[in-house]
């Protein structure tokens, strides 16, 4: 997974697709269109794969699974 929509972000949060490994959700701003968007790290990601840059403004953390 990459990029979601706001509805399977929060079907994340509430457990659907757990045993795909998701671990964190990073709410931005996207540089292309000015809405936002959910970047989901999967197992095997680099918990940083959605850091500010040109294309990720305003970063944060939406979810991260519980250790």
């Amino acid at each position: 997974m990459a990029t979601v929509s706001k509805k399977i972000a929060d079907e994340i949060v509430a457990g659907k697709y757990k045993s795909d490994g998701p671990f964190k959700i990073v709410k931005y701003t996207n540089a292309f269109n000015g809405e936002d968007a959910y970047g989901v790290c999967m197992r095997g990601d680099d918990p940083n794969r959605y850091k500010a840059s040109d294309f990720i403004i305003n970063p944060t953390t939406y979810w991260e699974a519980k250790k």
